[in-house]
């Protein structure tokens, strides 16, 4: 059986981002341990449910795992430890808030194992990082990747995002210099998307957004830039030295199976889909998960496999073919014999060229 990979949500979280739509609580010393525990025995029961499957990936996202002190996240892999079969390369990652006490916490959980952290930059300009609601700036994002390679994490990833409100192409330029500057093997650089129930959905037109046609502007800089910087694009808005691309994300976009721990987390494995409600105290006493229907369809291999560059493989000739002859799709499509893949052009609109082709199934 191909490995698992395993994703934990830490729902956590110190301060609200005004972008942010992800389910996320505040936090407190005793819900901490009472969520701490009911991971480890949720992890238990998956094993009774699947065995002790091999694991190769555990990711820790959030919500903000860093605002949960290290000796809890520590006792999460190692539960993961005892129900599966990890194996000894396993990439383990934890998302991070630069503003968290990093000094005490990287430590911690480099020693249970972890040996990849996402830092939130979202920006290099302090203005930018104040208007998404981030409470450190800039130096202190320095601070964070040097805390983690003197913890001996070495496999470090940034968080930028693109079209945020006063960004320029000046100002995103430096926030690119910034982040080739501290030589990190990861980049993630996404759009920012306004989402319902959110401050900035609330604020609408009232927003500095810069417009349409600049975002395009700003993501064809970044593609350049990073891949002049030796930062190879491996999907839409993922960006690696060779090697060091995100194992666990590759798990999602290659239509691979995952289990999802907490309030709101996402699983799919047998061919099933299913995920637990989004109520922490419900998680804590033990609430099952609620089916989300079939996973892993033809389709659904296509809508994921596109968002990466090297494409969807494996198809039927004669409908990449019909793809590759559309002349209003042909534009934002790479099409080799039963290879289909998007341009960066197709990257810039890809829900629409995405839906197109799901309609030709």
């Amino acid at each position: 059986m191909r490995p698992f990979g395993i994703y934990i949500h830490i729902p956590f979280c110190r301060s609200f981002c005004p972008y942010c739509d992800f389910y996320k609580v505040r936090p407190d010393g005793e819900l901490m341990q009472k969520y701490t525990e009911a991971v480890v025995n949720t992890t238990a029961s998956f094993s009774h449910i699947y065995g002790r499957r091999p694991v190769d990936t555990i990711y820790f996202g959030g919500g903000t795992p860093s605002a949960v002190p290290g000796s809890l996240i520590a006792d999460m892999p190692e539960a993961v430890r005892e129900n599966f079969d990890v194996a000894s390369d396993a990439e383990i990652t934890v998302e991070c808030n630069p503003s968290s006490d990093l000094e005490s916490f990287l430590p911690a959980v480099s020693a249970a194992g972890v040996n990849r952290v996402s830092l939130g930059l979202q920006s290099a300009s302090d203005g930018e990082r104040r208007a998404l609601g981030r409470a450190s700036d800039a130096v202190r994002v320095r601070q964070a990747v040097s805390i983690a390679r003197a913890a001996g994490i070495e496999n470090i990833s940034l968080d930028v995002m693109l079209g945020v409100p006063g960004q320029d192409r000046e100002s995103l330029l430096e926030t690119l210099e910034f982040c080739t500057g501290l030589k990190v093997p990861h980049i993630s650089a996404y759009m920012l998307k306004i989402e319902e129930g959110t401050v900035f959905f609330d604020r609408g037109e009232s927003l500095d957004l810069p417009s349409e046609d600049d975002v395009c502007d700003m993501y064809e800089l970044t593609c350049d830039k990073l891949e002049a910087a030796g930062l190879k694009q491996y999907e839409i808005s993922n960006f690696a030295v060779p090697g060091f691309e995100s194992r666990h994300n590759l798990k999602y976009w290659r239509d691979e199976e995952y289990l999802g721990i907490g309030p709101a987390a996402h699983s799919f494995a047998d061919g099933r889909r299913f995920f637990f409600p989004p109520d922490i105290n419900a998680f804590i006493e033990g609430a099952g998960t609620a089916d989300d229907g079939p996973g892993g369809s033809f389709e659904e291999k296509v809508m994921l496999g596109l968002r990466l560059t090297e494409g969807v493989s494996g198809l039927p000739a004669d409908f990449v073919r019909r793809v590759a002859e559309r002349s209003d799709l042909a534009p934002f499509v790479s099409a080799d014999k039963t290879t289909l893949k998007l341009n960066r052009r197709g990257f810039l609109i890809s829900n629409r060229v995405i839906s197109e082709i799901l309609e030709m199934i």
